[in-house]
C-alpha cells in the first residue's frame, strides 16, 4: 500500500513539476499530435450536419408548414371578411416558401425536388402582382399533386 502511495506521489509531483517549466513547455513537441488528434473530430462533426433530412422528415415538416399557413390565411380570412390584402398574402407565401426551402434543405431525392417545385412556386407567387391569384395556378397544383404522391410513397399522407 505504501509502495502504490509512494508511486502515485512521485508521478504527482513529475505531473506538477512538468505543468510548471516553462521551457518544457515551449520546446515540447506533443502539443502538434494533439492538435491534430482534434481536427478528425471537427470534421466528423460538420458532416452529420450537412446530411440531407430523410424524406419522412422532409414530408411531416413540409406538413407542419402547410398547416401554419392555411391558419394564417384563415385567420386573415376571418378579420377582413374573406379578402387576404395583397401584402399579406405576399408575405405569407413568401414564409410558407422559406419554410418549404428549409424542410428541402440538402435533399436531392424525389420528396427534396417536388418539395423544392412547390416552394418556387409559392415565392413566385408571393412576388407577383396579385399573390392569391398567382399561387392558384395548374403549375402549382401538378407541383403539390407531385410532392403528396412522393411523401404517399414513403408512407406519409401529406396535403400541400
Amino acid at each position: 500500500m505504501r509502495i502504490a502511495t509512494a508511486v502515485l506521489a512521485g508521478a504527482s509531483l513529475l505531473g506538477l513539476a512538468a505543468c510548471g517549466d516553462d521551457k518544457a513547455a515551449t520546446t515540447a513537441e506533443p502539443a502538434a499530435p494533439a492538435a491534430t488528434a482534434t481536427l478528425p473530430e471537427a470534421q466528423a462533426t460538420t458532416a452529420p450536419a450537412a446530411a440531407a433530412p430523410a424524406d419522412k422528415v422532409i414530408c411531416e415538416d413540409a406538413n407542419k408548414a402547410s398547416e401554419s399557413f392555411r391558419k394564417a390565411l384563415l385567420t386573415i380570412m376571418s378579420t377582413t371578411g374573406g379578402d387576404v390584402p395583397k401584402k399579406d398574402a405576399a408575405l405569407m407565401l413568401s414564409d410558407f416558401a422559406a419554410n418549404l426551402e428549409k424542410a428541402a434543405e440538402g435533399s436531392d431525392t424525389a420528396v427534396g425536388t417536388a418539395l423544392k417545385a412547390n416552394a418556387a412556386e409559392a415565392a413566385k407567387a408571393a412576388k407577383a402582382d396579385d399573390p392569391v391569384n398567382a399561387a392558384d395556378n395548374p403549375e402549382s397544383a401538378k407541383a403539390a399533386k407531385e410532392f403528396n404522391a412522393a411523401c404517399k410513397a414513403v408512407g406519409v399522407k401529406t396535403n400541400l
